[in-house]
């Protein structure tokens, strides 16, 4: 069978990290030729992979589609921005390309520390090296260079779902914060089996590697979510869907890590940041290795056990490093006392508790589909009913990290703004959800305990910008939260509204004009495997709406797409105003596809009707504010600790 150049690239990049494994294993400090030797195999593994990953790029560039993965996610019309993502985007080229993000890591981080050798940068060496012949195996699980036995006239062609600006962002910005955690558990574990993990060095390059991975899981969860709802035409930013929920373990480990003590006697960060690598895993399995059903998800491959397998080993090596340690895992040091204290302890674990339910939601299914012959699914009531009560025991907590009041003054306060609550749910008022009404209260007083803590800290001379970076942090959760609790519960949908062309509908308070239909005929250039010819790879529907909602007069466009081998996908207009959203989407009937599907075939038959949806999602905005200003509160924190760099006498500790 032939081999494909870049796949010989990651077989040779392999055995020479083998080399460099043993190198390192053999070689001591003084052994400068060793590891001279060591660096340059490292190097040359790492530029292999590298030219591996372009490789594959090249491939897509140049149409060929002799590849599986070209022919699966490209075609010969495919824009060329499109094309240079694909590697991203397939199942077996986005393994390659967190395996080629991760070998430029490790490369950096070997060029730094060149001549600078010691016993714990060797070890971490060494680790490094084991992840990464792991991921290079793991891609040659299910090859990217898979040659097919015909090489067809075309490309099936990309996902429509997939062609938007925010393929090229999303993926990359998720896999960076990957690949950040997976270099930091590599500097744990290295400081864990040399002792020397509270070394100021260590230590430092550890938080800036947790910083850097903490803003690129919450800027990618943010990404998705802002895809699924503008782009998409979904018309949510957040389903409960199992991918969807696997991303959110890791970010939620890690937020947990942030609120544990800088300086304990038990090993707890390291435990946490075990407990964050091994959701990667999860997530990745889950995703890459088809585990479950999910709009997200690729089919099933071995890739999914594999890294499954390989977290199972690196969590029993770590319980063997804790019992060598001769230290506790956790101790629960906590001085009833005080409230900052108390509120830490509370917020740690009511994120520990919100990753344990969201991992049992989608382990459930996979357990459960073991003993079972139809796929099972975790239901999004499940989350909402579970995951409410410590959603607001962290509000509470972050509460008590910003305001100052005695421990009885604010158990007083908790009681009495959750009374406040209990009777907005009896009443009904603001939401028709009553778990939201019970909630918004508390969400408004941890707000305004927040925003007055970050006043005041701005009002003093000498104030850390890290303490900066917190209070926003915690001012960002809340808004985000309170525009989750009432978007997501006070929501209105006006159902599937069939409407014909020159007409006009009215629903939820606002008046649509429908005007006649444009066909657009079929374009691009696809293979149609059941019919083994190319053909067009889409036609399309559009119609112009005047929207007169509260006195203004919107003028708006819906779109309808018709792909031969995906189906129909919706464009949806948005309106958006301080309100809230208004989400109109136009849908398929009979007439409308089977005009689409004519219109492929170059015929233009005018659809007789369409399905029209119409949404109200109240303060959505309050959902993207707050994820701005988390980016904002994050990128203070990473760059405050970016700065003990060039200016150890910068940080101030509070």
């Amino acid at each position: 069978m032939e081999v494909e150049v870049g796949e010989l690239f990651i077989i040779l990049a392999g055995i020479l990290l083998v080399f460099d494994f043993v190198l390192l294993s053999k070689a001591t400090a003084k052994d400068k030729k060793k590891l001279e030797y060591a660096f340059y195999t490292s190097a040359i593994a790492c530029a292999l992979v590298v030219a591996s990953y372009f490789s594959l790029t090249w491939a897509f560039v140049s149409d060929n589609f002799s590849l599986s993965e070209v022919y699966t996610y490209s075609s010969s019309s495919l824009a060329i921005w499109y094309k240079l993502g694909d590697p991203w985007i397939g199942s077996s080229g986005s393994m390659l390309f967190v395996t080629f993000l991760f070998a430029l890591v490790c490369f950096l981080y070997r060029f730094k520390g060149s001549g600078k050798e010691s016993e714990f940068r060797t070890t971490t060496y060494k680790i490094l090296d084991i992840f990464l012949i792991f991921l290079l195996l793991v891609t040659l699980l299910k090859s990217p260079f898979e040659l097919l036995p015909i090489v067809p006239m075309d490309g099936a062609g990309l996902n429509p779902l997939l062609q938007t600006f925010w393929v090229l962002i999303h993926p990359p910005v998720i896999f960076l914060g990957y690949i950040f955690v997976f270099f930091a558990f590599a500097l744990t574990l290295a400081g864990m089996i040399t002792g020397e993990s509270e070394k100021q060095e260590v230590r430092e390059a550890l938080k800036r590697s947790l910083c850097a991975a903490w803003l690129f899981l919450a800027l990618g969860i943010a990404l998705g979510g802002w895809w699924s709802y503008e782009v998409l035409g979904w018309g949510g930013y957040w389903a409960w869907d199992p991918v969807e929920t696997a991303s959110l373990l890791p970010f939620l480990a890690l937020t947990a890590y942030f609120h544990l003590p800088s300086r304990s006697k038990d090993q707890a960060k390291e435990l946490t940041l075990t407990i964050t690598f091994s959701m990667i895993i999860f997530a990745s399995a889950l995703t890459r290795g088809g585990l479950l059903e999910s709009v997200h998800a690729f089919g099933k491959s071995p890739v999914g056990p594999a890294l499954l397998i390989f977290a199972f080993c690196v969590v029993l090596y770590f319980f063997y490093l804790t019992r060598r340690a001769n230290k506790p895992l956790y101790t629960f040091d906590l001085d009833t006392s005080s409230l900052y204290s108390v509120a830490i302890f509370a917020a740690y674990w009511s994120l520990i508790f919100l990753l344990i339910i969201c991992f049992l939601g989608d382990a459930a299914p996979i357990i459960g589909g073991f003993f079972s012959e139809n796929p099972m699914s975790t239901s999004p009531e499940f989350y909402n009913k579970w995951c409410f009560p410590f959603t607001l025991a962290f509000v509470a907590a972050l509460a008590g990290c910003n305001i100052g009041l005695k421990m009885k003054r604010y158990v007083m306060l908790i009681v009495a703004v959750l009374g406040i609550g209990a009777v907005l749910a009896a009443l009904g008022q603001p939401t028709p959800n009553p778990l939201a009404n019970l909630g918004l209260p508390l969400l408004m007083v941890a707000g305004i305990a927040i925003a007055c803590n970050f006043a005041r800290l701005l009002s003093k001379k000498n104030s850390s910008s890290r303490l900066w970076g917190k209070a926003i942090v915690h001012l960002a959760v809340i808004i985000i939260l309170i525009g989750v609790f009432v978007s997501s519960t006070a929501e209105t949908e006006s159902g599937n509204i069939i409407a014909k062309p020159d007409s006009v509908i009215e629903s939820l308070g606002m008046q649509i004009t429908l005007n006649n239909f444009t066909v657009y005929p079929g374009t691009g250039s696809v293979y149609y495997p059941k019919h083994a010819i190319v053909g067009p790879e889409h036609s399309a529907l559009k119609m112009n709406v005047v929207i007169e909602d509260g006195g203004k007069v919107h003028q708006e466009s819906l779109w309808m797409y018709y792909y031969t081998n995906h189906g129909v996908v919706s464009e949806p207009s948005i309106i958006s105003t301080f309100a809230g959203d208004v989400y109109v989407s136009m849908h398929p009937t009979n007439s409308s596809y089977n005009s689409m599907f004519y219109a492929l075939m170059g015929q233009e038959v005018q659809p007789e009707d369409s399905v029209i949806v119409v949404k109200r999602v109240p303060l959505i905005w309050l959902v993207w504010f707050g994820i701005i200003l988390l980016g904002i509160g994050m990128s203070i924190l990473l760059f405050s600790e970016l700065l003990k760099i060039t200016n150890p006498q910068y940080y101030q500790k509070p």
